[in-house]
């Protein structure tokens, strides 16, 4: 169940030593909608960025369009953020993007996605060496992933200094490396804990 990260090259196909750093090379920090996860492939974890771009629909009903993750739960996300986190994605059109053809198939990636769409549809972008772990429920709840100690040894060989982890496992771990963990229960409070909506609340005061 593990795989191997290949790139075609003058002499033929060759192992990418680093595929972590080779997913998430070319991303832009401090942009609205972007946000990294860890996902597993087998026993080997590795980074993602999950791109997320939200803009006022001329379509009724508006569109949901996914590459490289599951489109239903982009529209279940979309669902939840709207119904228990107070965010109007009724009348946007909703495009998620994992960059680098990987195909991100388990719910651990939930919470990075929601909270991509959240900070494309508030326009602030979230903290760049912050990384995301949770599966979302119907309830907006942040449910507990498999394996969170190794993705975190992972996030932090690569720089990372935070994490938000389920609140579940958060009271699990044993052990873990150099950085910040953040334990959310629900995707409100970690909206909340990433200090959107409080930005977005301080720039209309100061208008």
């Amino acid at each position: 169940n593990d795989i191997a990260l290949l790139e075609m090259r003058g002499d033929g196909l060759a192992e990418v030593s680093d595929p972590s750093a080779a997913l998430i090379g070319e991303r832009q920090q401090a942009v609205p909608g972007s946000a990294v996860i860890v996902t597993l492939e087998g026993s080997r974890p590795l980074l993602s960025e999950v791109q997320a771009l939200t803009n006022a629909s001329t379509f009724t009903p508006s569109r949901r369009t996914a590459n490289g993750i599951d489109l239903n739960r982009v529209v279940m996300l979309s669902a939840v953020l709207t119904r228990r986190s107070g965010l109007s994605l009724g009348s946007q059109d909703i495009m998620v993007n994992v960059p680098g053809g990987l195909r991100v198939g388990e719910p651990a990636a939930d919470l990075g996605t929601a909270l991509a769409i959240a900070s494309s549809f508030l326009d602030r972008p979230l903290d760049g060496d912050t990384i995301f772990l949770g599966e979302v429920g119907l309830n907006g709840e942040v449910r507990r992933v498999p394996q969170v100690e190794r993705r975190l040894w992972e996030a932090a060989r690569h720089g990372f200094k935070q994490a938000f982890v389920p609140a579940g496992n958060a009271k699990e771990m044993t052990e873990a490396p150099n950085l910040r963990v953040v334990p959310v229960a629900s995707v409100r409070e970690a909206i909340a804990e990433c200090g959107l909506m409080r930005r977005r609340v301080e720039e209309a005061n100061s208008v």
